[in-house]
């Protein structure tokens, strides 16, 4: 199993330290480590494979402008579709009537009348997550 800390995460993503940090301490909302969570001074949160993945995503919606209060929810709404991970997934479609999420793999499975709907190619975004992550052993 791979192990992260969340320096090496900040690198794969190309994201600043201080930007991973609050996304962990719920500034504005809260990615939790899977494996270990810090637990006093010296301490350090200890992240999966699958929590840069979601990271990841995170990310690149941050990169594209959306609100960083949206882009939690997406991210527990990726969660609850996919509780075993973005392992085996390849695109997802995501719809936002108001601020609740529905993801699906098929996008004819979207309401139509969805205020936005967009498409997240997965697989792409975890292929470049392992090639960095590869790139820094």
């Amino acid at each position: 199993m791979k192990v992260f800390e969340l320096g090496q995460i900040a690198k794969i993503l190309d994201m600043t330290p201080a930007k991973a940090k609050n996304w962990t301490i719920g500034r504005p909302f809260k990615l939790e480590p899977s494996i270990k969570a810090a637990s006093g001074q010296g301490s350090r949160n200890l992240f999966s494979l699958e929590d840069v993945y979601l990271m990841g995503v995170a990310n690149e919606l941050s990169h594209m402008g959306m609100a960083a209060k949206a882009i939690g929810k997406f991210v527990e709404a990726l969660k609850k579709k996919f509780p075993n991970g973005l392992a085996d997934v390849e695109v997802v479609f995501v719809s936002r009537k108001k601020l609740v999420f529905r993801i699906e793999t098929n996008p004819e499975r979207l309401p139509v009348d969805a205020l936005v709907k967009l498409q997240v190619d997965v697989k792409s975004l975890r292929e470049r997550i392992d090639q960095e992550v590869e790139r820094l052993k």
